[in-house]
């Protein structure tokens, strides 16, 4: 690759809020999106909350001249909503779908039946192998009584742990997506601080768009404007993300964002902003081995940010078990009701009775059962995670009380491919 080697990606990411049936004026903004993507001609164009894969078709088939290369991303009952679009060839793509997601008898957040994801695609771009992550993560809904917050922080690192064993093959690693997670919340700084990625609205020189960089603005007409009380700026929760490994430099030129309203015609394109930024990636020469001494501070943080993550899933695991034991109690007390109706309608007398009882008690039990499986299945996801970082906690901690002249050697594997030095 020539020394004097330099790229430019425009990048586009939204929250498109295409929820068929519920979402509004969502055929008009679909049709507005797809004009406006034409007009930009952005290198990458990544969406999530296209829920309708009817929506993706259409969208394929207007950008199909600027965009010739597509891929919807299908998981879970209606879908993740993930997809992207890229003037340039795919060489090839894959996903990962979040072993927890919310609770299925939560109906009214639907969450659990979207399926949430993270979507990888590999580009080649002169000689440049580029990983490009999506992902669309668990929804907050309450701020105050967060009941998502340890699903959301397990899907932040198992997210990390999928970029960080996937990309170390890359030279540039992009991650976009509604993370769902303010900028100091565990989740995103457990990413950012395990993945080495760099947020393009801190480092970027040249931002224009809205206040303190938010992605849902109060003036927004399709925001619940309840939701953004506390807030009056509005709250930043979509993200570009980004970093370059050992040879390359990756920096942010140019990031905007909307501002409550379409660019052209006024009127938005989603409840949530866009965000559009300009990435300039170069070779540089190789760069002289790093003190021992090189991000102490940054370990430092790491392992806080790490115990912070475990302490949040050992209580979520501690949750989970908990109505295991009570679904446990209650298929218990369940079976001892329909063998007692059994023996009711066995002995006559009030055998009517013990019939019209019969429904609900098999109900109770049925209902019971699915709590007991789902939240097994909860205790079991989230112990996993646990475990992962116990272990990186444990490897972490290790090198510290090794000193400094240990720490490179013994953190290697952990931080192998990061390329946090050359940021």
């Amino acid at each position: 690759m020539k020394p004097t080697f330099s790229l430019r990606l425009r990048i586009f990411n939204l929250n498109c809020w295409a929820i068929p049936y519920l979402s509004k004026h969502r055929g008009d903004r679909m049709k507005r999106l797809g004009d406006f993507l034409n007009m930009e001609s952005f290198d990458l164009a990544l969406l999530e909350e296209v829920w309708s894969e009817q929506d993706f078709q259409y969208l394929r088939q207007k950008l199909l001249p600027t965009y010739p290369a597509a891929h919807y991303f299908s998981s879970g009952v209606i879908g993740s909503g993930l997809c992207v679009f890229s003037k340039h060839p795919i060489q090839e793509f894959t996903q990962h779908v979040y072993t927890l997601n919310g609770y299925p008898y939560m109906i009214h957040h639907g969450d659990w039946f979207c399926g949430k994801a993270v979507g990888l695609l590999v580009l080649h771009l002169s000689g440049l192998v580029l990983n490009v992550y999506v992902t669309h993560l668990h929804a907050e809904y309450n701020r105050q009584k967060d009941i998502y917050l340890t699903h959301r922080v397990a899907q932040a690192w198992e997210l990390a742990q999928f970029i960080h064993h996937t990309s170390k093959k890359a030279d540039v690693v992009l991650l976009c997506g509604d993370l769902n997670l303010h900028p100091k919340d565990l989740g995103c700084r457990l990413l950012k601080e395990w993945t080495g990625l760099h947020d393009a609205y801190l480092e970027t020189q040249d931002f224009k768009g809205s206040e303190e960089g938010c992605t849902m603005l109060p003036e927004n007409c399709y925001v619940n404007q309840r939701e953004l009380e506390p807030f009056p700026f509005g709250i930043r929760i979509d993200y570009v993300l980004y970093k370059a490994v050992s040879g390359f430099y990756i920096s942010c030129k140019t990031l905007r964002t909307t501002t409550g309203r379409d660019p052209h015609s006024g009127t938005p394109l989603s409840d949530h902003e866009a965000l559009m930024a300009t990435l300039c990636v170069r070779h540089i020469p190789p760069q002289p081995t790093p003190s021992p001494t090189h991000g102490l501070a940054e370990r430092s943080r790491l392992v806080s940010i790490l115990k912070e993550a475990w302490i949040e899933l050992d209580l979520g695991v501690a949750q989970a078990r908990w109505w295991t034991t009570f679904a446990g109690y209650v298929i218990g007390l369940g079976l001892l009701l329909l063998a007692l109706l059994c023996a009711l309608a066995a002995g006559g007398g009030v055998r009517e009775v013990a019939i019209l009882l019969w429904t609900p008690s098999v109900g109770l039990l049925l209902g019971a059962g699915a709590v007991y499986i789902f939240h097994m299945q909860e205790a079991k996801g989230l112990s996993g995670a646990r475990a992962e970082l116990q272990h990186v906690l444990g490897r972490a901690r290790e090198a510290q009380d090794l000193g400094p002249e240990s720490q490179p050697a013994l953190l290697l594997g952990q931080q192998e491919g990061d390329g946090t030095e050359e940021q």
